[in-house]
């Protein structure tokens, strides 16, 4: 019974065996013999290949989510090397061909065409161009290697290339031939013999819809159309602080591909599109396609999907940063004009300037202009004409402009005084017009007595802040000694760096006996009264004056500036980072200190020389003015201040170059707590932290 049992399931598994054999045959059949002659058909037609897709770069916005830097979809014009013709014409269109319609296309359009072939024809010669160490150079390098094209002149690299690929020059002007020559250069660069790990070629980019159409109605052989993205500028205001995006050059290229960057790849090049490269750039995935001969995707398949960029938060608001840049514009070409008319308030050598508003409590960036500014938009292509302005308006001076600080830098000098004990808020000092400590070889002179053979009579130290002492802070940086001054300068941030994540920052000079000494210089006594008013060595940046007095009215505490407020995920899900307040130092200033200090600012703006800016202001502003002479031109003009009096929020620093006086800048600050107070009322009403807007 279980002999026959077993006999049984054997039949029946070999049954089961011989029916499994026969369908394999006869699917083999089918698809072989059957239907072998249309898949065979169909696989010569259909090319697979695996693409790499780019992530999408996350957006920039100010304190509030307002959108400052943003994504917008493009077209672009590619060249496939593996779906053009052969490179000669035989039946129908060669590569030389179809490579000449499609330049003729994009010119009739009034485009140009991307190519970094290193060659220009000049007159009825050729040159080579680009700069040594560039990318482009970098790669015409490697590709003179490969071909054996090294140390050969232009006008032999361009016989050579015609030879190559077969450019007949009967049929084509020396011009259209040196054309074909430089995509034919940008194929073969992505081609495997030269082996550059670089991205497809885009051969025109962010092109119109009619250029699209006159591109599919030819229906050119390796020739296609591709969606990207390119950054929108929302703004024409902050181009300093946002930066812009482009391709590596050949000093950041071993930096980069150490991450996994491909060699075409775009990253930040300046301000925060650089510096917060790592949030916004996102992670690339590849895409794996299938097309017929034609160059038609039929099947797209991905094997790993792109991660877009985050999104990053700046502390800046960009109504106040268009306010600062707006007032600071303006009244520079108010002064200019004025100078030009002959009027002794204006100043016709007037050039650049800056200004920087900070918060108190934090260390927040809320505005950073320089001026003159570009349009980030187009900056690629005005490039070689803003690198050519005289006024250098690539210059972000807020952050790289040094400055002597003029008499701004009294506050230093008083608060050294007062915590030191060398004088009290009672000191007073007789003002004598000439200053006689050190005669006959220094005897410096009072402004007043400059300028009217008057003096200000015996003043304290509120008075002396408002009517701008120099006798008086003389006498005190004498008394109080250059080490004392230093060191409370360097409390408030002077000639320190600022802790900014923006790169190129200059710390500047604070004058005194070591910053002499390394510059192999000697510090002699009458330089600490020349240093105790803001001049002899002392330069700043914009930004360290504005920290400096955010600082002082801040009692004593430095904090970190940062323009970075926080970090989003792309759909805005989670927060990958959030800047907290950091300190940089803290030296403890008396409440008596302080309020002196802020006494005297007080009565520059109700009594001094800022009163008709000033003087009947709805908030009570405390403000000091400078001026610092150059010995080219006149004066630079500086203005510091902070707003409200009774617990200060914000701290302003402005600089114009050549102003003549800082009271002349004054209302540039006005124009600055106008919008930050909402003073007249017509803009828009302030919205919590966090708050996104449209």
């Amino acid at each position: 019974m279980e002999e026959r049992s077993l006999n049984i399931r054997l039949w029946v598994m070999g049954a089961v065996t011989v029916v499994l054999a026969l369908i394999v045959v006869m699917r083999l059949y089918n698809l072989q013999i059957v239907n072998g002659d249309s898949y065979y058909r169909q696989s010569e037609k259909k090319i697979t290949r695996t693409v790499e897709v780019e992530s999408v770069r996350g957006e920039i916005q100010d304190r509030y989510g307002r959108p400052l830097v943003t994504n917008r979809l493009i077209y672009n014009v590619m060249f496939d090397s593996s779906l053009l013709p052969s490179y000669s014409s035989g039946e129908g269109k060669g590569a030389n061909e179809v490579i000449y319609e499609t330049i003729q296309l994009t010119k009739a359009a009034g485009y140009g065409f991307l190519s970094s072939l290193p060659v220009e024809l000049d007159g009825e010669s050729f040159a080579y161009t680009g700069e040594e160490g560039s990318t482009s150079y970098n790669r015409f390098v490697k590709y003179a290697e490969t071909y054996g094209y090294t140390g050969i002149g232009a006008d032999k690299l361009f016989e050579e290339m015609c030879g190559l690929y077969g450019i007949d020059l009967e049929r084509y002007s020396v011009a259209e031939a040196l054309e074909i020559c430089s995509v034919r250069y940008e194929l073969d660069l992505r081609g495997s013999k030269v082996g550059l790990n670089i991205e497809e070629y885009i051969f025109c980019e962010d092109v119109d819809v009619e250029l699209i159409g006159a591109v599919k109605e030819r229906e050119l052989p390796g020739v296609t159309i591709k969606t990207d993205t390119a950054r929108n500028y929302e703004t024409k205001y902050a181009a300093h602080i946002l930066g812009r995006v482009g391709l590596m050059d050949g000093s950041e290229l071993e930096e980069y591909i150490e991450l996994g960057y491909s060699m075409d790849a775009v990253v930040g090049k300046d301000g925060a599109e650089k510096v917060f490269e790592k949030w916004l750039c996102g992670k690339n995935g590849t895409r794996i396609e299938e097309m017929d001969s034609s160059g038609k995707v039929t099947n797209v398949m991905y094997s790993e999907e792109p991660e877009p960029g985050n999104n990053v938060m700046l502390t800046i608001d960009i109504n106040l940063q268009a306010a600062a840049e707006s007032a600071l514009a303006g009244r520079i070409e108010e002064i200019k004009q004025l100078g030009e008319e002959g009027s002794s308030l204006g100043s016709e050598d007037v050039a650049g300037g800056a200004a920087v508003v900070v918060d108190v409590k934090s260390g927040a960036v809320l505005a950073m202009a320089s001026y003159p500014s570009y349009d980030l938009s187009s900056v690629s292509r005005d490039y070689n004409e803003l690198l050519a302005d005289e006024l250098t308006p690539l210059y972000n001076r807020a952050l790289q402009g040094l400055y002597a600080p003029g008499s701004t830098f009294k506050m230093v000098t008083a608060a050294a005084a007062l915590e030191s004990g060398t004088i009290t808020g009672e000191t007073r000092i007789q003002d004598k017009g000439i200053y006689m400590y050190y005669a006959p070889t220094y005897t410096p002179k009072c402004e007043i007595y400059l300028t009217s053979g008057r003096t200000h009579g015996t003043i304290n130290l509120v008075q002396a802040l408002k009517v701008s002492c120099n006798y008086f802070f003389y006498e005190v940086g004498r008394l109080t000694g250059i080490d004392k001054i230093v060191e409370y300068a360097k409390a408030f941030g002077l000639g320190e760096s600022t802790g900014i994540e923006l790169e190129g920052e200059k710390t500047g000079t604070l004058a005194g006996p070591e910053s002499r000494e390394k510059k192999g210089g000697t510090w002699y006594p009458g330089d600490t009264i020349a240093a105790a008013i803001g001049q002899s060595d002392n330069l700043f940046t914009p930004l360290q004056m504005a920290n400096y007095v955010a600082t002082l009215v801040n009692g004593g505490v430095c904090n970190k500036l940062h323009i970075l407020k926080a970090v989003k995920s792309y759909d805005y899900s989670s927060t990958v980072f959030e800047a907290e307040p950091e300190e940089l130092g803290r030296t403890e200033l008396s409440e008596e200190t302080v309020e002196l200090i802020k006494e005297g600012m007080l009565a520059v703006s109700k009594e001094g020389s800022a009163a008709s800016i000033f003087g009947d202001y709805p908030i009570d502003v405390g403000s000091k003015t400078g001026t610092a002479q150059t010995g080219n031109g006149s004066a630079n003009g500086i203005f510091v201040a902070f707003a409200p009096y009774d617990d200060p929020e914000i701290a302003v620093a402005i600089v114009v170059e050549h102003a003549g006086k800082g009271s002349r800048i004054g209302v540039i600050a006005r124009d600055i707590f106008d919008t930050y107070f909402r003073i007249d009322g017509s803009y828009e009403q302030i919205l919590p932290e966090n708050t996104l807007v449209n």
